[in-house]
């Protein structure tokens, strides 16, 4: 418990270590292998010996600290392991040794060659660890797909605790953990159990800086996601922001489209694919594209997601959300240059309500619009085109469209000076109410297909 605690007081040295998986892991499984042990030696039979009693006692420490650290797994990488505690036991042997010959290593930096030589000497434990972590993996039904909500992790997590605190505890406190660990997993089942849909649909504009990703959210709870926002350096967009945020309301991701393949709007899109798993991925296939686009491409391949092209005339609908994709035409966008004009524009209806998201679509691309799906164009809420661009947004197809609101999602102080302030003017000249995300943060538009309401900001006001 000592070392526990000096691990545990690392963030009050750094601050944001506890945001590190690597610190939450390490603490909960620490905890839970001395919270095992204790058991072990209180509860185990005293006339269990030699190798079966060593066989006993790290099967109960594999699986207490499988269960533990269950909600931290699950929570960031999508997946609840049920060979755990098997494959732990037989990688048992390989960490007692290496770790040590790990931590001479390191001790011995400063003498490089011995420092070298240790390592070398350990690389054939690694290459076994690994071996073994391969092995279990690959058993049929040995992990599962999961993406709980915020609540559902909150409540497992509570579980995980209090199973701590019995397996440690003297005999009267036991029960009263116990229960608290019982309550805790109902409230789980009940929240995974309970309807995920507001009966409402909604559109998501889910603040990720400059770029963009628009979540919607079918009335029985199911979404289909727009973008991924961008990447950078040791992160992206999607496991930042988009993944926890989808997980907070729990459902189903159904499909998740690219809208063209800038950085900016797929920068997230692998980390995404990787921890909701979508039944289906669409793109307008633009040639060429970004690095996080061909990323998301490997993934997709990698992970069975089934890969499509939009066309122009592309329908789907889920829960009576209808998606009517109007572009691109994959013949006229052959000859184009820039992946902004090639953009995945979908009109999505619900009952007598319209959402026009258009991606980054340009002038060149609007005119298109307008020369072939005019009748198609007008929609209550327009998901203005990147990022309030003057390269977008022109005034016929403005007058076409004719939106209530009009959403921007932009970035806070960036450096391309979006919005563009004759945009926004033309708009809200129109009498559409411009709403932007680097003022209000993530935005929420909620309708019954007659009425809408916007949440943002902390407030909640209906639409006129």
């Amino acid at each position: 418990w000592a070392a526990l605690a000096l691990g545990a007081l690392i963030p009050l040295y750094d601050p944001h270590t506890v945001n590190d998986i690597g610190w939450q892991l390490s603490t909960a499984g620490y905890a839970a292998l001395a919270a095992a042990g204790i058991w072990s030696r209180r509860h185990l039979p005293p006339d269990l010996r030699g190798w079966r009693r060593t066989l006993a006692r790290d099967l109960a420490v594999s699986i207490l600290a499988t269960v533990v650290t269950a909600p931290l797994v699950v929570w960031m990488f999508g997946r609840l392991s049920l060979v755990g505690p098997l494959t732990n036991i037989a990688a048992s042997p390989v960490i007692t040794l290496l770790q040590p010959m790990l931590f001479l290593a390191l001790a011995a930096g400063p003498v490089h060659g011995v420092a070298q030589f240790v390592a070398l000497a350990a690389h054939p434990l690694l290459v076994a660890f690994d071996w073994i972590a391969t092995v279990g993996a690959a058993v049929p039904f040995g992990s599962l797909r999961v993406a709980p909500t915020l609540g559902v992790t909150f409540a497992c997590g509570a579980a995980a605790l209090a199973l701590v605190v019995a397996a440690s505890s003297r005999r009267h406190a036991v029960g009263r953990a116990l229960i608290v660990a019982a309550g805790s997993a109902t409230v789980a089942v009940w929240w995974i159990a309970a309807p995920a849909g507001s009966g409402l649909a909604e559109l998501h504009l889910i603040d990720v800086g400059e770029g963009d990703a628009v979540a919607l959210r079918t009335p029985h709870g199911s979404w289909l996601l727009v973008d991924a926002g961008r990447s950078w350096t040791g992160g992206d967009a999607g496991r930042r922001f988009v993944v926890p945020y989808l997980r907070r309301f729990g459902g189903r991701l159904v499909l998740f489209v690219a809208s063209h393949p800038d950085a900016d709007h797929v920068g997230g899109a692998a980390s995404i694919l990787g921890a909701l798993r979508p039944d289906a991925y669409r793109d307008a296939a633009f040639a060429g594209g970004s690095e996080p686009y061909r990323k998301s491409l490997t993934a997709a391949r990698a992970l069975g997601v089934a890969w499509s092209r939009v066309h122009a005339g592309d329908s789907l609908s889920i829960d009576g959300v209808r998606v009517h994709f109007l572009a691109p035409d994959s013949a006229w966008a052959a000859e184009l240059r820039t992946s902004n004009a090639a953009s995945s524009v979908a009109l999505v209806q619900y009952g007598e309500v319209r959402f026009l998201l258009t991606g980054d679509a340009d002038h060149v691309e609007e005119s298109w619009l307008l020369a072939h799906e005019e009748h198609e164009l007008h929609a209550d809420v327009l998901k203005v085109g990147h990022h309030g661009s003057a390269t977008s947004s022109s005034a016929p197809f403005l007058d076409a469209v004719n939106p209530r609101l009009a959403l921007v999602s932009v970035g806070v102080g960036n450096g391309y000076g979006h919005p563009d302030a004759a945009v926004m003017y033309d708009l809200q000249s129109r009498g559409a109410t411009v709403l932007r995300t680097d003022q209000l943060g993530t935005i929420v538009v909620r309708t019954d297909g007659h009425s809408m309401w916007v949440t943002a900001a902390g407030r909640e006001w209906p639409v006129r």
